[in-house]
């Protein structure tokens, strides 16, 4: 099992994906929930960029998890406003789908941590409002 536990930010690709937020804009956001959203099955690596970039928008809606990255919080503060409706869904689809097909979620099966990981990721859809 790759990375390192079942929260949205421990792992090595939503780490990376904090280190290059800066150079991040909205539109960059809405493509990769987009993305992930129409797909049938999410790959690992992007499963938990999917989760990072859903997490922000959870935040910049004002539903941040217990503990924000200073990363997210830096570039909350560069956006003006709250994120629009249509992102919100779009992140909460994106969740959902990587919660129920993608290569993570068989992953944190065969690692038997799918019933934490999913606790976590049932927790960023209710703060979605999902």
């Amino acid at each position: 099992m790759p990375g390192w536990g079942a929260g949205s930010f421990e792992n090595e690709d939503a780490q990376k994906f904090l280190a290059q937020l800066n150079a991040l804009s909205v539109d960059d956001l809405s493509h990769i929930l987009a993305q992930a959203a129409e797909q049938d099955y999410v790959e690992a690596p992007e499963s938990g960029v999917v989760i990072a970039a859903a997490e922000i928008v959870a935040s910049a809606k004002g539903a941040p998890p217990q503990t924000l990255p200073t990363q997210i919080a830096e570039w909350i503060g560069k956006i003006e406003g709250a994120p629009s409706a249509k992102m919100v869904e779009l992140a909460r689809s994106a969740v959902n789908k990587v919660r129920l097909s993608s290569e993570l979620k068989d992953l944190w099966l065969e690692a038997e941590g799918l019933n934490e990981w999913s606790a976590a990721l049932r927790d960023l859809e209710k703060r979605l409002g999902g």
